[in-house]
């Protein structure tokens, strides 16, 4: 009998021990997901330009100064979301991992039509990072433009300043 009772009182202190390690949820219920934080619609504003150079041809630019919505949404994989929304050119979302309080934004390339202007561009994010409601970051921008029949290069800088609706 008595080993019987030490394997019990092992049983009873072994689980006691594992219900108490950090696996649980937090309390209130569910664990956090990092990304809850960063998931909701947002209103931004864009500012920036893109300048075009070639030989021969004076240089130009063009501003890419823009405002409108986007919103955050989780996707299947852990850590990642995407934002949803074109804030510039064609492209419909960019894709991110959260890291703390930041957004590590998935590098990628666009297209952008203005009338008879047509420009390829590959933006380099930085990280954008999350302080209270908004949220901020900058890309580089590499492209080639073309305009009736002419090619040049072009290069230019955007910054975003994005505000979380619902969060006053």
């Amino acid at each position: 009998m008595r080993v019987k009772e030490h394997i019990l009182a092992i049983a009873v202190f072994v689980l006691g021990f594992a219900a108490c390690t950090n696996e649980n949820p937090p309390e209130g219920g569910a664990p956090v997901d990092p990304r809850d934080a960063f998931v909701g619609v947002y209103d931004y504003t864009s500012n920036g330009n893109i300048e075009f150079t070639s030989t021969g041809v004076k240089p130009m630019s063009i501003p890419l100064n823009k405002e409108g919505s986007f919103s955050i949404a989780k996707e299947a994989e852990d850590n990642k979301v995407a934002i949803v929304g074109a804030i510039l050119g064609e492209k419909d979302s960019i894709h991110a991992i959260v890291t703390g309080n930041q957004l590590m934004l998935e590098q990628g390339s666009t297209n952008y039509t203005e009338g008879d202007l047509s420009i390829q561009m590959m933006l380099s994010y930085d990280k954008a990072t999350l302080t209270d409601n908004q949220l901020v970051w900058d890309a580089d921008i590499l492209g080639v433009a073309s305009y009736s029949g002419i090619s040049v290069n072009c290069t230019g800088h955007l910054s975003v300043i994005a505000i979380k609706q619902g969060t006053n």
